[in-house]
């Protein structure tokens, strides 16, 4: 994020600065600025206005205020922050055991730049990049080399970075220009792809998606966007739009069609970089070869001769805490010499590649101890349980019994690999992992064209509006761009980290049923009284609708065997009059 400094912190409303002499009323700086220059001493003598100093918010105090006050005041401001559990629009991990804290909390001091003070810290590194190698199908005879960054978007700069050294040797070797590589990946691309090319001058080739290659790469349109100047392809292991894997082999045997057609290319054996940012993780501790070769991927990693790098978020899938990546290199034939440093100041000799230097250790630290005290069964289980939510929360929408037909899956890891049915009870999903679609555990789904029409004027955004009254956030975005109309759109999109329950998501489904409801009644109340659209009518119609949104729910089911007029009634109770919400949420208000 970027941050200006403008005129609302140059003068802050209201708050001000002032010395106080006696103990106890530090934090008198929050009070406003006309009774902070109130005396409050027994002298009657006027306050120096040459002991106020700009507020503490956005300019250094001359004075500090006590570590106790310092502490008390921000902690009490971090308490407005979501609760990171509700919080389903992030894949980053926000869980740690105690002795995986007291771990950080032990090494939170250290450089993971500083090799020479801290020789076991980088022997964790050494012993994190060797597992993961392992993990990523690197082959026996081959000497990976790799390093930890800043999360994946480092990571992907540094992939990018060395399949364009790559394709300019080849390219001066060859006696051509350099002036025009590109760059290839989906519309589905995370941004920190996009900011790769723009950052360094790579022009960035978007292939568009459809609704028939899942929203992802469809490999037979590389025709269209490969040539010469192509340094290389981004490949998405786990899309954030859908969670679907982009198919590596296809990908690689499309490459190698096209370069069968240009015989006079200089720049042959164009190479595929692996985002696994989100999957990185998940597909070697939750599918098995087998799953992957039914989906046309088995050779998505280093196994794959097109795959030179690859890279992880740490903090996601890893498990670890935020701001940590990897990057690797099937060896480092594929990491051009000029953009390894070596170091001498800090006391030792250091090989270094990478947009940072000094940066926490504490992350690997924590890495390495997840890795060892999870090992493979412990990853499995995990992702198997987040796999297991997230398709039961799918088989529940799809399935839903207070809103039949409403909701439609964009995702596909609730469907059968074979066909792309789905299980009649959700049981079959943990009886039978292996029969589903393999997948990042996330559920992208939209209300329905059913549902639309029948209620055109309800936006699919008012559900993740409302869910935030209950502390879910949860995005509502467009589909990325494609060849049929589908980036116009939107999808809700739910991400299952391990902390995910099915306790939890019953009542996220309890809560979008909820909010749905409100919005249904407030579309029938408009509809109903529109032909009694007054200046005064409209003005009391637009209150009870947006009274009906604030109002909780009684409980009562207007699908009971009660009477028209019985049911007609509670639904006008529900829309109550300019009080009601007062009486209905007092106690929700305490």
């Amino acid at each position: 994020m970027l941050y200006k400094h403008t005129r609302s912190q140059k003068q802050p409303r209201s708050l001000n600065q002032r010395s106080h002499p006696e103990k106890g009323l530090e934090d008198a700086a929050l009070l406003p600025e006309h009774l902070s220059k109130v005396s409050l001493s027994n002298s009657s003598q006027d306050v120096d206005p040459t002991l106020h100093a700009p507020h503490i918010h956005y300019s250094v105090p001359e004075h500090g205020v006590p570590e106790q006050k310092a502490y008390d005041l921000i902690h009490n401001e971090l308490t407005l922050d979501g609760n990171p559990h509700l919080n389903l629009a992030s894949f980053v991990n926000t869980e740690s055991t105690d002795l995986a804290k007291k771990l950080i909390n032990e090494n939170v001091n250290k450089n993971l730049a500083d090799n020479d003070e801290y020789p076991q810290l980088i022997e964790l590194t050494q012993r994190c990049i060797s597992m993961i190698s392992q993990l990523w199908k690197v082959n026996e005879n081959d000497e990976p080399i790799g390093c930890a960054t800043t999360g994946s978007s480092e990571a992907i700069m540094l992939g990018g970075l060395a399949m364009k050294k790559r394709w300019e040797h080849r390219m001066r070797a060859a006696g051509k220009p350099i002036d025009k590589p590109n760059i290839i990946m989906s519309s589905a691309c995370q941004v920190a792809l996009e900011k790769f090319a723009r950052y360094f001058e790579v022009e960035a080739r978007e292939v568009p998606v459809n609704a028939h290659s899942h929203h992802s790469l469809d490999p037979k349109n590389l025709w269209d966007f490969v040539d010469e100047n192509t340094i290389g392809i981004f490949v998405i292991l786990g899309t954030t739009y859908t969670g679907h894997f982009e198919s590596v082999d296809a990908t690689a045997e499309v490459l190698s069609q096209i370069e069968s057609q240009h015989p006079e290319w200089s720049n042959k054996e164009i190479p595929i970089h692996v985002d696994g940012a989100s999957g990185g993780f998940v597909v070697p501790f939750a599918f098995s070869d087998k799953q992957m070769a039914t989906i046309n991927n088995g050779n998505w990693g280093f196994n794959n001769p097109r795959v030179v790098s690859m890279n992880a978020s740490g903090h996601k899938f890893g498990l670890t805490t935020p701001g940590l990546g990897w990057v690797l290199w099937k060896s480092e034939d594929y990491l051009a010499e000029e953009l390894r440093f070596k170091l001498k100041y800090l006391g030792g000799v250091e090989e270094t590649f990478g947009l940072n230097f000094s940066r926490p250790g504490f992350q690997v630290v924590h890495q390495y101890f997840n890795l060892v005290s999870l090992g493979k069964q412990g990853y499995q289980d995990r992702f198997n349980k987040s796999l297991f939510v997230a398709r039961t929360f799918c088989h529940a929408l799809l399935h839903n019994e207070t809103f039949p037909g409403a909701f439609e899956p964009v995702s596909s890891i609730h469907q059968r690999i074979s066909d792309g049915s789905t299980p009649q009870h959700p049981q079959d999903y943990w009886n039978h992992p292996e029969l589903y679609t393999p997948g990042v555990p996330l559920v992208a789904f939209k209300l329905t064209s059913a549902f639309h029409k029948k209620y055109p004027e309800i936006p699919q955004s008012v559900i993740s509006g409302l869910l935030r009254a209950r502390g879910w956030i949860i995005p509502n975005y467009p589909l990325p761009k494609s060849t049929d109309g589908s980036d116009k759109q939107e999808v809700l999109r739910v991400v299952f980290r391990s902390e995910m329950s099915l306790d939890l998501a019953l009542m996220l489904l309890q809560d979008i049923e909820a909010v749905l409801g409100k919005a249904i009644r407030s579309y029938k109340a408009i509809e109903s009284s529109v032909d009694q659209m007054n200046s005064e009518g409209a003005k009391n119609l637009i209150y009870k609708m947006l009274n009906s949104l604030t109002t909780p729910d009684s409980g009562e089911d207007d699908n009971d065997d009660a009477d028209e007029g019985e049911k007609k009634q509670r639904r006008e109770a529900r829309l109550g009059n300019e009080h009601d919400h007062v009486h209905k949420n007092y106690r929700g208000t305490c």
